[in-house]
């Protein structure tokens, strides 16, 4: 037998991942992740900041998830990754809850007091 997610199902799918709470946590790793990491690479010592997730159309509607948010550097940092959390965390750097998204990018420099505002798209298909 071969299943495959209908589109009611891509959009039921992202319609439960916006109703839950989310966080970002950025890191200074490069492309390490695995699939199995359940943290960035290489954290900071920044809390991890809400993220406001939201429906989207790609190719079918409502078959993509948006989360958004902005983390502020406390200190000299080159951010060369982000991963979006179903818990809070707690220490520093945060710990606990799983990772469920990952992205690595060219490294942004950032002093002290300044921001990255995220925005990370994961389309289903």
């Amino acid at each position: 037998m071969v299943a495959r997610v209908q589109n009611a199902g891509l959009a039921r799918i992202t319609q439960l991942l916006a109703a839950a709470s989310w966080w970002l946590q950025w890191g200074t790793g490069s492309a390490a992740a695995q699939t199995a990491n359940v943290v960035t690479t290489t954290s900071t010592t920044e809390a991890r900041a809400a993220a406001t997730p939201a429906q989207g159309t790609t190719t079918v509607t409502n078959d993509k998830i948006t989360f958004t948010g902005t983390l502020t550097a406390a200190g000299t940092r080159a951010i060369t990754e982000v991963g979006v959390f179903d818990a809070v965390g707690s220490g520093s750097p945060p710990t606990g809850g799983n990772m469920d998204v990952y992205g690595d990018f060219s490294a942004i420099n950032l002093a002290s007091g300044d921001s990255i505002a995220f925005t990370i798209n994961v389309t289903f298909s």
